[in-house]
């Protein structure tokens, strides 16, 4: 992949700035604190280091499942409940923190406040160091000579994860939980937020928003055939720089994507447009539909359990 590239930074030869501290010792597993400062710089202290829980099996483990929680996570009830159902099958889980979230929120914001604002740029730079950290989160892990890597996400995580895949082939697996591509859809017709649909619209001149979103619609289209047809990631029109971290942008890389989709059929804040044609464009990847809308989706967790440890025991 030739051109810009929005998630490139440092990458060291050691794991000196990796810290690991073990937290809990039981009779199965053990859970350890790892921090590392992300390469993305901010004026919060608290959001440049990341952070994340391992739980580890006791057993030499070299299947590595990362669970990313969902948009302003205040209790990461649902990262426990998997990492405790994935290391009693022997994978080592490891709950990230994204950035402005949980420990990483600055003091004086609630979880998640400052990842997604009226401020396009400052959603583009907090999902852009989302996936950087991920990927050092992968060096990480490849330090320890593990290379069998899955990543599960649920709603924002599900996006990131789907960016990430399509720019770092290290991810081998992944299972997006009510998440999908073309952010422009999600928030031109999902989101439930005005102020940032409004922001992304950039309305005005009398333009209705139907006019907006369908000239933001056709940019993005555009765009996205250029990157398609010469494999270059280029500068997006009309400052446009969040179509840089749209997991459709890359759905041609790292193709076709080894992911199992998961999602609500009656899901209005992802739009079914804006899942069928990443799976389309990743190369049709098996999905399942839940009769679920986007919230309603967390009491089928048993079953979406299920679905994601069949498809990391097969595929990892």
């Amino acid at each position: 992949m030739n051109g810009i590239n929005a998630f490139d930074y440092e990458i060291t030869d050691d794991d000196d700035g990796f810290i690991v501290d073990v937290l809990e010792e039981h009779s199965g597993y053990d859970v350890l604190k790892l921090s590392y400062k992300s390469p993305v710089k901010t004026i919060y202290d608290e959001n440049n280091e990341v952070i994340s829980y391992v739980y580890k099996p006791k057993k030499e483990c070299k299947r590595v499942i990362i669970l990313l929680h969902y948009l302003f996570e205040k209790v990461r009830l649902t990262q426990r409940i998997l990492s405790l159902y994935f290391v009693a099958h022997n994978f080592c889980a490891v709950q990230f923190t994204l950035p402005y979230h949980l420990e990483r929120t600055p003091e004086g914001y609630s979880s998640g406040e400052l990842f997604l604002t009226s401020d396009p740029h400052q959603n583009f730079e907090a999902y852009r160091q989302a996936v950087i950290d991920l990927r050092v989160l992968g060096d990480f892990l490849n330090f320890r000579e593990i290379d069998k890597i899955g990543i599960a996400g649920i709603s924002i995580g599900a996006l990131v994860l789907n960016t990430l895949m399509g720019v770092d082939s290290r991810f081998k697996a992944g299972v997006p939980v009510a998440g999908g591509g073309g952010l422009h859809y999600i928030v031109g017709k999902g989101l439930k937020k005005k102020y940032v649909r409004d922001a992304y619209l950039k309305k005005g001149r009398g333009r209705t928003e139907e006019e907006a979103f369908k000239e933001l619609d056709d940019l993005f289209h555009d765009y996205l055939k250029r990157v398609w047809k010469t494999g270059i990631v280029e500068e997006p029109p009309d400052g446009e720089e969040w179509f840089l971290i749209d997991p459709m942008t890359y759905a041609k890389f790292n193709y076709p994507r080894n992911i199992l989709m998961i999602n609500g059929a009656i899901d209005s804040v992802i739009p079914k447009k804006a899942v069928l044609e990443f799976r389309e464009a990743v190369g049709n990847p098996p999905i399942e539909w839940l009769p679920s809308m986007h919230t309603t989706t967390a009491l089928l967790l048993p079953v979406v359990f299920g679905k994601m440890y069949e498809f990391f025991e097969k595929n990892l």
